[in-house]
């Protein structure tokens, strides 16, 4: 068979289970036609082949993102970014900018404060917000995107008081008895219902993201939700008038008051695995515990940095049993939100559970982050086989903080060598737009263990580049039960590729995160290429 396309005299990292490395690669419409030397390839031209020369360039299976919120990421894209900001002042200031623009009484919004890196070292308050204005209503949420601080024209609108209790699962943060306008866990999510996005902005927010993505060489993406059912329709949608390009896996829960979505989910009759290899249902997804960074997230032990702290639950065990037993005896994957290891042990807990109840399914059930996880919680997702998710660029965004709050417990942080060493396939996600989209920053982490400022993050826990590779491809694969269509560069799987700057084998692993996308290959057909975009 003739070749559509080939790429020869290359670093062609097929990631398959041998680690197989070839120099050349023949494409064939949609599929990969074969792998091999550049004169094998060749033999496949003829005069209508494109020849493309890596002259030693990496080429990999495309990456997939087994864990990142669309939605938010391009909605994200509609407000004011805030994650280089290094002061309340200057946070401020730009919101002040956006309020000068918006009508009177419309949010303004913005998103990635992170106030361990404030110049003022805490959380912004209404106070803070109402220099912005008190006629717009005002939210700014954390780089987590599990807590914010919103002005006192939203706490009105939302009609707030001092008199209101908290939500389950979530905080309104106080000082004495009067609310200062900072939202945790629950009490975010409530919030940002009524600071919600219009349908025309998500769908303009998601093309956004689709592009983005693709810049960054991601072709498949397990969505991992957004507000409601609706959610998942804007991304039906979205998928099926060509705004989102990638292939995607959609994660059935919500980042508020999931239980009732997934409750809806099973109730249906629909389970995992409906739709295509464009639009496939996920897992039945809810939420235990907090995040990382908060840090909310509900650890055995009391934080390092604070000993009257052990972090928030959404739930209890009996609540979580009656969310997921009934999706796995329905024949649903399930999952959660467990980033502390009291969380992941309860999510364990469940799939041991569900696991005593046989339904002819290979479910491979999956823990969403499984951020803290020792070794005996790492014995027991061998002996569940459930797959890990977790996020290592959370270790050079936020592994100063880590530090801080947890101490010792870095070294069973996202604890990948033990995986390995376990033979626990693990898939890598972004949780973009928590941390940066760029694979290159996740798999840079997960071979370094550095922070931003150079700190070491349980640095016995490194994998080596080719491990993380397959992580971000194959495993991703793997997790969604398409390892026979796509993940790894072998005869008759999608033509889903990835073409590096420079070869990622032979480059110094302290510059991993600098190395750039230069094409992305989707289905055969080339959707991104750097020089092109760079033009414009």
């Amino acid at each position: 068979m003739e070749a559509t396309t080939v790429f020869i005299n290359g670093e062609v990292i097929t990631a398959d289970q041998h680690g197989t490395i070839q120099e050349a690669l023949a494409v064939k419409g949609k599929r990969i036609l074969q792998v091999g030397s550049t004169a094998e390839i060749m033999e496949r031209c003829s005069s209508h082949t494109e020849v493309i020369d890596l002259n030693g360039r990496s080429l990999l299976p495309g990456f997939n993102d087994a864990h990142a919120h669309l939605e938010l990421y391009g909605t994200n894209q509609l407000g004011v970014n805030l994650k280089q900001e290094d002061s309340i002042d200057s946070i401020i200031e730009k919101l002040h900018m956006r309020a000068e623009e918006t009508p009177q009484g419309e949010w303004v919004r913005g998103w990635g404060y992170n106030q361990n890196a404030l110049l003022e070292e805490r959380h912004l308050t209404k106070w803070d917000l109402d220099k912005v204005s008190t006629s717009h209503p005002i939210i700014v949420v954390r780089t987590c995107g599990h807590i914010s601080c919103v002005n006192s024209k939203a706490l009105e609108m939302a009609g707030l008081t001092s008199q209101t209790p908290n939500p389950p699962g979530g905080t309104y943060h106080r000082d004495g008895d009067d609310l200062t306008g900072l939202l945790l866990e629950a009490a975010h999510m409530e919030m940002f219902q009524l600071a919600d996005y219009s349908e025309a902005e998500v769908m303009l927010g998601l093309q956004m993201a689709s592009s983005h993505f693709l810049q960054n060489g991601i072709t498949s993406v397990h969505d991992a939700g957004g507000y409601g059912t609706k959610h998942i329709r804007y991304l039906q949608k979205a998928a099926q008038r060509g705004k989102i390009r990638q292939r995607l896996y959609v994660m059935y829960g919500s980042l508020y008051d999931s239980p009732s979505v997934v409750k809806a989910g099973v109730e249906s009759g629909i389970m995992t695995g409906l739709g295509d290899d464009w639009f496939k249902i996920g897992p039945a997804k809810v939420f235990i515990d907090g995040s990382s960074s908060g840090p909310t997230c509900k650890t055995r032990k009391p934080y390092t940095s604070n000993p009257d702290d052990s972090g928030i639950l959404y739930m209890d065990q009996k609540e979580l049993d009656q969310h997921l037993l009934p999706a796995h005896k329905q024949g649903w994957q399930i999952t959660a939100h467990a980033m502390g290891d009291e969380s992941v042990h309860m999510l364990l807990t469940t799939i041991e559970r569900a696991l005593n109840h046989k339904t002819g399914m290979n479910n491979r059930h999956r823990l969403e982050h499984a951020g803290i996880t020792p070794p005996d919680l790492v014995e027991r997702i061998k002996a569940t086989h459930s797959i890990p998710i977790p996020n290592p660029a959370f270790l050079y965004e936020f592994g100063d903080g880590y530090i801080n709050d947890y101490g010792d417990r870095i070294h069973h942080f996202f604890p990948l060598k033990s995986y390995l060493e376990q033979n626990i396939p693990f898939a890598i996600g972004s949780d973009s737009p928590i941390t940066s989209v760029n694979p290159l920053i996740g798999i840079h982490a997960a071979v370094n263990r550095t922070s931003k400022n150079g700190q070491s993050v349980g640095p016995d826990q490194t994998i080596t580049v080719e491990e993380a590779i397959r992580a971000y491809t194959w495993a991703g694969a793997y997790a969604s039960g398409d390892e026979h269509l796509k993940g790894t560069i072998e005869p008759e799987k999608y033509a889903d590729l990835v073409i590096l700057d420079q070869s990622i084998l032979h480059c110094p692993s302290h510059q991993l995160k600098d190395i750039q996308v230069e094409m992305t290959v989707l289905n055969g057909d080339l959707v991104y290429e750097k020089q092109k975009e760079d033009a414009h």
